[in-house]
């Protein structure tokens, strides 16, 4: 019995190809990358303190976004939404929670674009390719992101800079 259960293992296996299988390595939907620059000196990078990001539905509910945890860097990537022609996200400065009330300087970025569906293979399907149409900050009060700057307009990968902001 265990010899017919693992030809039969083996047959399913050789049975297999290539396009069955959608490897973790494929490349599929990209996400937004964003890499923040000092607006002093615009050819350097900036770490902003306690950076952390709630994507807004059309609704304007706040979502958490998968992975997401609060920490101090130069560099954010965020999911476009591949049903919309826009994607709304907030952005803290110097995020965290006392006496569960939420601390630190939020800035909300609105990004437009077209969606081109790309077909990977049978196994991974398709994926969303991303032409940033315009990228723009919504004014309040007090704006810790002073400018930004589209670097790349399609969204293919995440090896690469699409947005740069300057604070």
């Amino acid at each position: 019995m265990k010899n017919i259960s693992f030809l039969w293992i083996v047959v399913l296996l050789i049975a297999c190809e290539p396009d069955d299988v959608c490897s973790e390595n494929t490349q599929t939907t990209s996400r937004l990358v964003i890499e923040f620059f000092d607006i002093g000196n615009l050819e350097n990078t900036k770490t902003v303190g306690g950076l952390f990001a709630v994507a807004i539905d059309p609704q304007g509910n706040e979502l958490a976004i998968s992975g997401e945890i609060v920490s101090s860097r130069d560099k954010i990537t965020l999911p476009l939404n591949g049903t919309e022609n826009q994607s709304q996200f907030k952005l803290y400065n110097n995020y965290s929670v006392v006496n569960d009330v939420i601390q630190g300087n939020p800035d909300i970025i609105t990004v437009a674009y077209s969606t081109t569906p790309v077909y990977v293979s049978r196994a991974c399907g398709y994926k969303n390719v991303f032409n940033i149409q315009g990228f723009s900050i919504e004014s309040d009060s007090d704006l810790w992101m002073i400018n930004t700057e589209i670097s790349v307009n399609e969204v293919t990968n995440e090896n690469e800079t699409h947005v740069k902001i300057y604070h």
